[in-house]
């Protein structure tokens, strides 16, 4: 996961990373909190949002009364994340980390990761990092997790593979322009992101590839069986009206059933 690092997004347009990615939040915290309930995990519950980004669902979780450790890869997203901290009244943290070396000794009563298991591309590790989750909470813990549907990616991004979106900041006006390919032997898109800042008559451009590997229901219900997870649901997105498949998203939702100690 470490090649994700030198990702621009990542590291100079990291202020800028909640202007470019928008989503519901507050309704999918609501989600978020009505499933961990539904598994036994309440307010004061101790939650790791793994890779958690600026820290957006750390805070709306940590609003409704968790008590939320924020962990993510990216040093440059964890400063921007603190900021968001300052309010003294949560019950809220972040740290730098891997979630394949998840770097704490307490147990967790519950686990968030969105997005960030598609970044994992070897199938050693995107095994192992289930195994990594288990290790972290403790018996009977919920994991809450979100990945990219292959199936569904294949046909939403063979229609629409371009993505460009432009703000006007202080900085200037930026430009972010997406490109995905698939690869369908492997599941892969290959993706190219353009970040362009326009201020005066100058230009300045930061141009990336990387690869992001989607998921199969089988693959992810196989990994997270073998790490010791049971009562597993799967949702399409972060509402229980939305079924798998309808989307280009799997959310699941599962209880650690054995210790993995």
């Amino acid at each position: 996961m470490e090649n994700i690092l030198h990702r621009p997004f990542y590291r100079e347009f990291v202020w800028a990373y909640d202007l470019i990615i928008t989503g519901p939040i507050s309704s999918r915290c609501d989600f978020i909190e009505g499933m961990l309930s539904q598994w036994g995990v309440l307010s004061g519950s101790s939650i790791l949002d793994a890779g958690c980004g600026t820290g957006n669902y750390s805070v709306e979780l940590a609003r409704k009364g968790y008590i939320v450790t924020g962990l993510d890869i990216s040093a440059e997203l964890i400063s921007e994340a603190k900021k968001k901290s300052e309010n003294k009244s949560l019950h809220l943290k972040f740290e730098v980390g891997d979630i394949l070396k998840l770097p704490f000794t307490q147990k967790f009563d519950g686990i968030l990761c969105r997005g960030v298991l598609n970044d994992i591309i070897d199938d050693t590790s995107r095994r192992e990092v289930f195994f990594s989750f288990a290790h972290a909470l403790r018996k009977s813990g919920v994991l809450i997790l979100d990945v990219r549907e292959w199936n569904s990616t294949v046909i939403r991004k063979t229609k629409k593979p371009v993505f460009e979106k432009s703000v006007e900041t202080d900085k200037g006006k930026l430009t972010f322009h997406s490109v995905t390919q698939l690869d369908n032997k492997t599941r892969r898109m290959l993706v190219n992101e353009r970040h362009a800042i326009k201020k005066d008559d100058e230009d300045l451009v930061f141009e990336y590839n990387f690869i992001m590997q989607c998921w199969a229901k089988e693959e992810l219900h196989n990994n997270l069986v073998n790490a010791g997870f049971g009562s597993i649901a799967y949702f399409g997105d972060y509402d229980r009206n939305i079924h798998i498949g309808s989307t280009d998203r799997i959310v699941a939702i599962a209880s650690l059933k054995k210790v993995t100690d």
